[in-house]
């Protein structure tokens, strides 16, 4: 059975014959010239059902996306655009609906001529650079929103706080053209009196003081003010931070104190997690942390950990303020054991780490100091000395756009790095490594984000390969980097099968499609290829071994699960056709 009805539709009619339940099937539009339908199906909350996720149909929704549509092309110059009808074909039998809706986009309006009046302090050239809409542009009422902020920051951050603003937007129907003035009041200008903060108990001031951008006597920046309550929020010690501008206490109306409120979090942390993963099965970990020593945002932690492949302990030591300035000191000690196809071994060492962040740009300089003894070593490449000495300097540098460190949907992850072993001591081993990495995700629909990875990697050593420990050199395969293939088994292996390692190694993510399927619940299409070579002029393309797969995830209070089935595409002798991870975290 087939019912149609009309543009007056009412709910009860589509309840009705659907048992109340309609599906959406199809959303189409008529009329349409300027936007396509699917650039205008994403202003609508009403969308076509899919594969794994079925829409229902709501009149009250679509009765907003109707409006909501109209809206769209206003503000896009379209100031006569109307919804001039729809129908919703409802297939009773079936529970599902068509929707056809008729649009009359009219004339678009531009822009005759943009100005600003009243102002004083900044001359209309400079303003003129911060209005985003000219002349001969389509009129966007977005746009002159956007410029009516633009201009009030220009003002605020020079002490204008009390600046207004006013867009004169006056339209010709009969042309189509509009004129735009922006009438600015400018008002007083302050400085920056005296500085107050709030709710601090265990933190020293002094902790809060070095984040300001600003100091009493100064313009008031009101955009310094921004970045300075992010600085402070972005220490960790704080729940909340809020810095605002308010009147003098002593009474000068040319002045602005500045209230500064912080709420802390708890400086002390025990942690205690749990968990399995396809290579280090069940699994523990304890956390202590003091992430506010003595109120000096000093921070220490111990951490252990066990599984059935690796045990060990980690202590650490944090200074977000070296010497008074913005460089950050990272120290850890490390005491643990850890087994690898091929041999085990027992680690004792130390790194200290100096570095700074510019925006979204990182340089840090590392130290690495380790003393490793080798055992249960299986290869046929048994090392003269399984007692190891590693002494390195590492100069990093990371660019990270992401806009989420562990499960990004937008954003660039860019680092490299230059690591020297043993040229400044004896007895250490002396080695030099290049690394690269290039990450990229983007969200192409909402629930939906394509995701590729590299990693590139080189070492080199006098004396060639053998003179490079078995644990420094480079391997693949396995949860993080090729999925189908066993772990650290694709690469150079010897006579028994077991991986030795190379030089030269690449690996690619080639695409990760991420897709939510309900709610907390995930699924992932991937495909990889890479390999590693014992010296880079072995490099082939025809040495990349390929693989694909499809994976789950699960979005739980603890932390993303990960559960990969990937698909051996160069199936070798004694490979298994595929392999199953389960493990944390995204692959990359």
């Amino acid at each position: 059975m087939i019912v149609f009805i009309s543009a007056l539709f009412r709910s009860a009619d589509v309840d009705a014959a659907s048992n109340d339940r309609i599906y959406v099937e199809k959303v189409g539009f008529t009329g349409n010239s300027a936007y396509s339908g699917g650039r205008l199906q994403r202003v609508m909350l009403t969308r076509p059902s899919g594969f794994l996720s079925r829409k229902q149909f709501r009149p009250e929704i679509f009765s907003d996306d109707l409006e909501a549509i109209e809206q769209f092309y206003r503000q896009n110059g379209y100031l006569e655009a109307a919804v001039t009808g729809h129908t919703v074909e409802v297939d009773s039998v079936r529970a599902r609906a068509d929707i056809l809706i008729t649009i009359d986009e009219g004339e678009r309006t531009f822009v005759e001529g943009v100005g600003v009046l009243g102002n004083e302090v900044y001359p209309d050239s400079l303003l003129m650079r911060k209005v985003l809409i000219g002349a001969n542009d389509p009129f966007r009422r977005k746009q002159v929103n956007d410029s009516t902020v633009a201009l009030l920051t220009l003002y605020a951050d020079s002490g204008y706080l009390d600046a207004e603003i006013r867009p004169d937007v006056r339209i010709d129907s009969l042309t189509h053209r509009a004129l735009i003035d922006f009438i600015i009041t400018e008002k007083e200008q302050y400085t920056i009196g005296d500085i107050r903060i709030t709710g601090l108990d265990k933190t020293n001031g002094n902790v809060v003081e070095r984040e300001f951008l600003f100091a009493p006597g100064e313009v008031v920046n009101y955009s310094r003010l921004l970045e300075s309550q992010r600085n402070i929020y972005l220490t960790g010690l704080f729940q909340s931070v809020f810095i605002r501008p308010v009147a003098n206490e002593r009474g000068d109306p040319a002045k602005k104190d500045i209230h500064v409120d912080v709420s802390e979090n708890m400086s002390g942390e025990f942690n205690v997690a749990g968990g399995y993963g396809s290579l280090d099965r069940v699994r523990g970990k304890m956390e202590v942390y003091n992430n506010n020593v003595r109120g000096t945002a000093l921070k220490l932690g111990l951490v252990g950990k066990i599984s059935f492949i690796q045990r060990g302990v980690e202590s650490s030591f944090t200074n977000p303020w070296t010497f008074g300035t913005r460089w950050r000191t990272d120290f850890n000690l490390v005491a643990d054991q850890k087994e690898e196809p091929g041999y085990d071994y027992d680690r004792l060492g130390g790194k200290l780490t100096i570095g700074r962040t510019f925006r979204k740009n990182t340089i840090t300089l590392s130290s690495r100091n380790e003393r490793v003894k080798l055992k249960n070593v299986e290869t046929t490449e048994v090392p003269d000395d399984l007692k190891t000495n590693t002494r390195s300097l590492k100069l990093s540098f990371i660019r990270d756009t992401r806009d989420n460190l562990f499960n990004a949907t937008r954003g660039l992850y860019f680092e490299t790095s230059s690591e020297f072993g043993g040229f400044f001591t004896a007895r250490t081993s002396t080695f030099v490594r290049l690394l690269g990495t290039v990450r990229y995700f983007r969200q192409i629909r909402t629930g939906t984000v394509i995701a590729t990875s590299l990693d590139t990697g080189w070492i080199d050593a006098e004396g060639g390969l053998h003179n490079i420990p078995l644990y420094e050199r480079f391997y693949a395969g396995g949860p993080n980097s090729l999925r189908g293939y066993k772990y650290n088994r694709v690469g150079p292996l010897d006579s028994n099968g077991k991986p030795s390692g190379g030089k030269f190694k690449l690996i690619w993510n080639i695409v990760e499609v991420r897709r939510t399927l309900y709610r907390m619940i995930g699924g992932v299409v991937f495909a990889d290829v890479g390999n590693v070579w014992q010296e880079p002029g072995d490099f082939g393309i025809r040495d990349l071994r390929p693989d694909a797969g499809v994976g789950l995830r699960v979005n739980t209070p603890i932390g993303l699960a990960r559960l990969d089935y990937g698909y051996n595409l160069d199936r070798r002798e004694n490979e298994p056709p595929w392999r199953m991870y389960f493990s944390m975290g995204q692959a990359f």
